[in-house]
């Protein structure tokens, strides 16, 4: 597994960690580098050994159990960060719950639950994330997590609210991307497409790929690539972009 220092001395932070897409990222800008801190809700033991896995790489790794949608425990996030690395380079705003249901069958409590995890989460996190990136000398680097052709999502029956939330996502980047330009904080987006994880069903491994002009699914490393451009030095004019990184679904 090839690595190299091109984050070396970077602090990054991706919420949702633990698992999926969130552990790709975590495992790449770990390999590029960075010193990691994956925040996590539930999954303490995953989020452990994502841990253990950075430190393998002679990186440093903490682990930070907060609900990104309550602010106080996103504040106490920002301390416990503070204390161990006293400034943050990189944010990976990356947790959003999902739910097929059709729109009128949600409750409200459901709805709440969509647009809370997706968008109302990442607005608190990156207000928190600026505080800690404004004392770097060097700015900072934000990328948004959205969903398959975000900035252009249409109609969706089974999945308004996830649809809604993740344009209000990518509404919030462009935003961002505007307000923090001045202080040196780029900020970005990356939009999977059908990327490979632990809750696919044969079924859905049999027919997603030929939905998808490339003929496959994405890996969560594929993810990481394009986390890790808009994160480092190579992006240092990019900002304000969204990048679809989903083998053409739906183009």
């Amino acid at each position: 597994m090839s690595q190299s220092d091109e984050l070396a001395g970077r602090v990054a932070l991706i919420t949702g960690g633990s698992r999926g897409i969130g552990r790709g990222i975590a495992l790449k800008l770990a390999q590029a580098g960075a010193d990691v801190v994956i925040n996590y809700l539930e999954r303490e033991d995953a989020a452990h050994e994502v841990a253990e896995w950075v430190r393998g790489l002679g990186r440093q790794a903490m682990t930070v159990k907060a609900d990104v949608c309550d602010e106080e425990q996103v504040r106490r996030m920002g301390r416990e960060i503070t204390a161990q690395f006293g400034k943050l380079h990189i944010l990976v705003n990356n947790v959003g719950p999902f739910m097929l249901r059709r729109t009128l069958k949600m409750t409200a409590d459901q709805w709440r639950l969509i647009l809370d995890g997706n968008l109302t989460s990442a607005f608190i996190v990156a207000r928190e994330a600026v505080s800690l990136m404004e004392r770097t000398e060097s700015g900072g680097s934000m990328v948004f997590i959205g969903a398959p052709n975000a900035e252009r999502v249409g109609s969706q029956s089974e999945s308004c609210a996830y649809s809604i939330a993740k344009t209000g996502v990518v509404i919030l980047a462009l935003t961002l991307a505007r307000d923090l330009g001045s202080k040196g904080i780029r900020v970005n987006v990356v939009n999977p497409g059908f990327i490979e994880n632990d809750s696919m069903t044969p079924r859905m491994r049999e027919w997603m790929p030929h939905e998808v002009p490339l003929g496959q699914i994405g890996t969560p490393a594929n993810i990481g690539e394009a986390v890790l451009f808009l994160a480092s030095e190579r992006a240092h004019y990019v900002n304000g972009a969204v990048l679809n990184v989903h083998g053409g679904l739906w183009i």
